[in-house]
């Protein structure tokens, strides 16, 4: 009997620390899925309570390239701002945000007036996730599905044009025209997106432009660890974005003026922002 009692102890012994075993491994799993889930909330909780606040934007594209000098002075200027990102992202202070934020802040140096935002997110997928995941929006038409895009049949550059149409209220709304031109430069360790926004005003901003540009960088997350190898399953995003009203007899009479216009747009390119961001992480999470 002692013998039997022994063994089945035994049994039940070893039976308990597979049992415990398991429950390290699954603990484990909860952990690094509730960590994944904390990262992805914090991305999506200020967007999903911004779109309670949401105020309708559409857009429609503009047919054809109509002149095409525009374009190519934009494309060249890209070149020129893609030899100065290093420059320019040491120059900044990236101070890490969550959810990804487009807050432009009122700036004048040198006589310029200009209105930049800087921000630096950790996104909770791997670097292949996040650059097809930007490059599908980026780089591809705005009225498209993303969700039928074929990362490998984007081009490196992109040309629209569209109209903007931004309802501040029921009774009230604007309209710009935008000509924009998008590129990427894929490098060793990380990935370059510049785009260049040239933005007219309608209406009653009729004589009013901005000029604005962006670079975004993304590279793999570098995590200090015990072993060298491990490859972090996060990416680091920064992007700064720098925008200069320009117009017919803009002076400093006219600040209140354009502050609305820069404002209007800002608001409206915070929409798209987020629908971009949005949009990126619906591709990269239906690839998982």
């Amino acid at each position: 009997m002692f013998s039997a009692w022994r063994a089945c102890a035994a049994r039940q012994l070893e039976r308990r620390m597979q049992a415990e075993q398991q429950q390290k491994v699954l603990r484990a799993q909860v952990v690094d899925k509730a960590r994944l889930l904390h990262q992805m909330t914090l991305l999506l909780e200020e967007r999903l309570h911004s779109n309670q606040q949401d105020v309708p934007i559409s857009i429609e594209m503009i047919s054809g390239a109509g002149d095409p000098v525009p374009f190519k002075r934009m494309l060249v200027e890209l070149d020129v701002a893609y030899l100065r990102t290093d420059d320019m992202l040491n120059l900044l202070e990236l101070k890490p945000v969550k959810p990804a934020l487009y807050n432009l802040t009122r700036k004048e140096k040198d006589g310029v007036l200009y209105y930049d935002s800087a921000d630096r997110i950790v996104l909770p997928y791997s670097f292949e996730q996040t650059v097809d995941g930007l490059s599908t929006v980026i780089m591809s038409s705005p009225d498209v599905d993303y969700t039928t895009v074929k990362v490998e049949d984007l081009k490196d550059t992109l040309k629209i044009k569209y109209q903007v149409k931004y309802q501040l209220s029921k009774t009230e709304n604007v309209s710009f025209r935008v000509h924009g031109t998008a590129k990427k430069w894929r490098e060793k360790h990380r990935l370059v997106f510049l785009w260049q926004c040239y933005t007219e005003g309608l209406g009653e901003f009729e004589g009013l432009h901005s000029n604005e540009t962006t670079w975004m960088v993304t590279r793999p997350l570098v995590e200090k660890t015990k072993r060298s190898s491990d490859q972090s399953c996060s990416t680091v995003l920064e992007s700064y974005t720098r925008l200069i009203p320009t117009g017919i007899g803009l002076t400093s009479a006219c600040d209140d003026s354009v502050d609305r216009f820069v404002n209007i747009v800002a608001r409206s390119g915070e929409e798209e922002f987020n629908q971009m961001m949005q949009m990126m992480e619906t591709v990269m999470t239906s690839d998982q």
